[in-house]
């Protein structure tokens, strides 16, 4: 094998090498996306709606990027570019729910909190229910 064969060898496996690395490095963006989604459900069942406001906002700019970054050809092949997408649209499904979610928690007042039913003091017997 000629030096020059070597190096064009050399050549293709380390750009083998990148695009499996860039892939990798997409798919655990799109996994931290997805746990980060755990993170707002979180704030927006039982946190205040305007800190979910503000993940929601985070979360977001998030899917927005991982699409740039998707949808640029230099940086995903059309395959992987096509599971990806697959996994954009679930992230974005999600997003939605989480939103009305919180707009729907947002609407019961002050602070976004659902009230909670108070116990009743039974003096007689002094239980709560």
């Amino acid at each position: 094998m000629s030096e020059l064969e070597n190096q064009e060898r050399q050549y293709r496996l380390i750009l083998q090498q990148s695009v499996e690395a860039r892939m990798r490095a997409m798919q655990e963006k799109i996994a931290l996306a997805f746990t980060f989604c755990s993170t707002v459900e979180i704030e927006v069942r039982y946190g205040d709606t305007d800190r979910a406001m503000g993940l929601l906002h985070k979360l977001r700019s998030t899917v927005e990027g991982l699409t740039d970054h998707i949808n640029n050809p230099g940086h995903v092949s059309g395959k992987q570019s096509k599971e990806f997408q697959e996994e954009l649209v679930q992230l974005r499904n999600r997003l939605v729910m989480l939103e009305s979610q919180n707009e729907q928690r947002r609407s019961h007042g002050p602070g976004g909190r659902i009230p909670r039913a108070t116990s009743i003091h039974l003096s007689r017997e002094g239980k709560s229910l």
